[in-house]
């Protein structure tokens, strides 16, 4: 049975590939049928990466001319929620070690950010989570689905045709967007800091 932590991923993925909540979308070999959330969330777990006591600072905001601190954006996007049961998939911890209770900020797991009730004086908080990437879950998702058609055949009746080479060609160029999208593909930006010019203060 998929994570309830996944719920909202799990939902992110069919929406890119086109497949609605159920128990069956379309079957192969008369026996798989495709996609259930465990199967999704397979996909989504080997798109998967893990966040070990990442550090991350605080954005500097005003209120009424005074600087405050409450807003933390984190390094990564489409984060695995914390479970109903309590379970700690997603945590904060302060530079001592200790566990941030959750009664003091709210996350939000998609966008990467969380944000504390009360002004935390620029403190330093360490993250533990794991964040995914569901545009390449998607594409690979969209590349087993052409593999899927691939063993169909063409057929027409009266003036109505279905074109396997047609159907595959979409998949594939569906898995090639999102290909693009994915955090393994297309364009990144970065900042480098280089470590060996003398810093002028």
């Amino acid at each position: 049975m998929a994570r309830n932590t996944l719920t909202t991923l799990i939902n992110e993925v069919r929406g890119r590939i086109r497949e609605g909540r159920g128990t069956a979308f379309y079957t192969t070999y008369g026996t798989a049928q495709y996609w259930d959330d465990d199967q999704i969330q397979a996909v989504l777990d080997r798109h998967r990466q893990d966040l070990y006591r990442v550090a991350i600072p605080p954005q500097e905001t005003y209120s009424a001319g005074t600087v405050i601190y409450k807003e933390y954006p984190l390094p990564a996007r489409f984060l695995e929620t914390t479970s109903d049961g309590g379970s700690a998939t997603f945590y904060l911890e302060t530079a001592a070690g200790s566990v941030v209770g959750t009664a003091n900020y709210t996350p939000d797991y998609n966008r990467g950010h969380v944000t504390f009730s009360a002004d935390q004086a620029g403190s330093v908080y360490y993250l533990y989570a794991h964040a995914y990437d569901p545009d390449g879950a998607a594409a690979e998702i969209w590349r087993q689905k052409a593999g899927d058609y691939a063993t169909a055949v063409n057929f027409s009746t009266d003036n109505h045709r279905i074109d396997r080479g047609a159907v595959i060609k979409n998949c594939m160029d569906m898995s090639k967007f999102y290909e693009a999208r994915s955090l393994g593909g297309g364009f990144a930006v970065t900042t480098f800091t280089r470590s060996d010019t003398n810093t002028v203060y």
